[in-house]
């Protein structure tokens, strides 16, 4: 059902295929992209491949017509989501799945949740039922709530109007205008590169690494916000060099890329993908950044 993707969404969709084939579904997604269309379709055929081991066409047409019963979808009204939609959602989702494996719910436009709302889907994402898989949906992923991304695994879908490269060019375009230039620019990288080889092949005597180089080359929460994005788009085009697909970010660096490709599985990978997420979540709840980079560390030598 997912299949289909693979060819546009390569990297998020084998990332969640890889998810159930080894039975590591979670139980909240946060799905990010500027198409709310293609989200909410994207969303009914994962919900279909994680309800249904196999295809079922009953199942599957049940959920194109939205009379699937196991299965709800919360939309926004007058671009808001009340506390009354979620409560009767818990309401009807306080049973046990009986006709597929999971029982899933949709929100669209989860950044429109309004105080009361908020603080609902957060108890509801706090004790959720095994049975139980949330997928929520953005097109602003700056207004979400940050209580709420800290609760979900946060999938980036590709933009097919923009260019690849695209958070690349944005970060270059900030360090060229502001008082750095094109060789601190590659400065950075490099240091990004280097800590990154350093978590893979010295584990956790990377901290050492970190203490002593790594907090004089990266001043503030911007440079610490390129330092997790470029390390999320390394770990994401490896997955793509495991899956022997064309890399889509990093054709610059394949370099390191080959060479430490023996020291991960996609297993670890996965892994860290979900941690680089979530230390992004909580960079943007202004957590101190000594700490957040300290945590970070000892993370990502675990795995």
């Amino acid at each position: 059902m997912l299949e289909k993707y693979l060819e546009k969404q390569n990297i998020p969709t084998n990332l969640l295929l890889n998810e159930k084939q080894n039975n590591k579904i979670v139980q909240a997604y946060l799905f990010v992209s500027e198409d709310k269309s293609f989200l909410m379709q994207y969303s009914l055929d994962f919900a279909k491949e994680i309800i249904c081991d196999e295809y079922d066409e009953r199942i599957s047409k049940q959920i194109d017509d939205n009379c699937y019963p196991e299965l709800k979808i919360i939309e926004s009204q007058s671009n808001t989501i009340k506390k009354e939609q979620l409560l009767e959602l818990q309401e009807s989702f306080s049973v046990k799945p009986v006709l597929g494996n999971k029982l899933v719910y949709i929100i669209d436009g989860v950044e429109n949740l309004n105080s009361a709302a908020a603080n609902t889907i957060l108890k509801f994402l706090e004790e959720p039922s095994d049975g139980i898989v949330a997928i929520l949906l953005t097109d602003n992923l700056q207004k979400v709530l940050s209580t709420v991304k800290s609760r979900c695994q946060t999938i980036v879908f590709n933009n097919e109007k923009k260019s690849k490269n695209l958070i690349f060019d944005n970060y270059k375009k900030y360090y060229q205008e502001s008082e750095y230039n094109d060789e601190t620019f590659n400065y950075l990288v490099s240091g990004i590169l280097e800590l990154i080889k350093k978590i893979d092949t010295k584990k956790i005597k990377t901290y050492i690494y970190y203490k002593t180089d790594i907090t004089d080359i990266y001043k503030d929460k911007r440079d610490y916000m390129f330092l997790f994005d470029f390390i999320l788009y390394f770990y994401y085009d490896m997955l793509n060099f495991k899956l022997h697909r064309n890399l889509m970010y990093m054709n610059n660096y394949t370099d390191y890329i080959e060479a430490l490709d023996i020291d991960n599985t996609i297993e670890s990978i996965t892994s860290k993908l979900q941690i680089v997420e979530n230390t992004k979540n909580y960079l943007e709840t202004n957590m101190n950044l000594k700490l957040l980079m300290d945590d970070f560390i000892i993370k990502m030598s675990e795995v």
